[in-house]
């Protein structure tokens, strides 16, 4: 038997919150959420852009425009603030004169929608994370699962996190590339052995079963779906499938807290 009680993709609801954080339902799309006018403005710009590679992965078919964390989780923790700003700036400059910003949107959303309160994460001594970086996938994102206790070492506020989902607002997509496939696997301490040595991802192997939701991405959804759950991206060396996106982690009070 599996875990999820529903294959569907669901609304956003507190209760849906609350089922997607036990891992009962895939995930919760909400429709539309940014004015494809907009969307097809961000686009154009972030076409124009050159976007970094993620250097701490290899042959991982994923470039960035913003702040990954985990690429510097592993430094001293100034490294990855005095970064925050500069990575902030060049967000602020796609979404110039849009009116719009698609963070905060997604933080009044879960609060309004989902029943959670939410917020940026901070980190003692240094100030606030930085959330919403762009991602572009060209190819195949292998099989993986996030969860930021398990893979990071040393002691940050979103390690003290127990559940990790993540948001993805979709600015190009393609009907033919990038599809997203979540399995209803959980990644655990356990399964977290057959990892590939030395990379970041997984033989199917790992899946206890064959259950999974494929998502076609479409401009303007947002997609909130459990990064502990097994998961995949199908694209194609020469598409273009990019959004913004940040994770979420649930707290020991039970509040959520964003970070790229």
């Amino acid at each position: 038997m599996g875990n999820w009680i529903s294959s569907e993709l669901h609304d956003l609801t507190p209760e849906n919150m609350s089922l997607l954080l036990e891992h009962k339902i895939p995930a919760i799309r909400v429709q539309d959420f940014v004015d494809r006018k907009v969307c097809d403005v961000v686009a154009s710009r972030l076409l124009e852009m050159r976007f970094a590679n993620y250097d701490h992965l290899k042959d991982i078919p994923v470039h960035q425009i913003g702040l990954c964390h985990n690429q510097w989780a592993h430094d001293d923790k100034s490294i990855y603030f005095g970064k925050c700003e500069e990575a902030k700036r060049i967000v602020d400059e796609i979404y110039h004169e849009l009116n719009i910003d698609p963070v905060q949107m997604v933080i009044q959303s879960i609060r309004d929608n989902g029943g959670r309160q939410v917020s940026v994460f901070h980190e003692d001594g240094f100030g606030k994370y930085f959330a919403g970086a762009f991602r572009s996938f060209k190819g195949h994102g292998k099989l993986h699962a996030d969860h930021a206790p398990s893979h990071i070492s040393t002691p940050w506020s979103v390690t003290k996190i127990s559940k990790q989902l993540t948001w993805n607002i979709y600015y190009c997509a393609e009907s033919d590339s990038g599809e997203l496939v979540i399995y209803d696997t959980i990644h655990t301490r356990e399964n977290d052995k057959l990892k590939v040595e030395g990379d970041y991802y997984f033989p199917y192997e790992v899946l206890e079963r064959e259950d999974c939701v494929r998502i076609i991405p479409k401009v303007g959804d947002l997609i909130i779906f459990n990064t502990q759950n097994f998961h995949e991206i199908l694209g194609t060396p020469d598409g273009n499938r990019i959004s913004q996106t940040s994770f979420i982690g649930l707290r020991e009070d039970g509040s959520l807290g964003l970070w790229s």
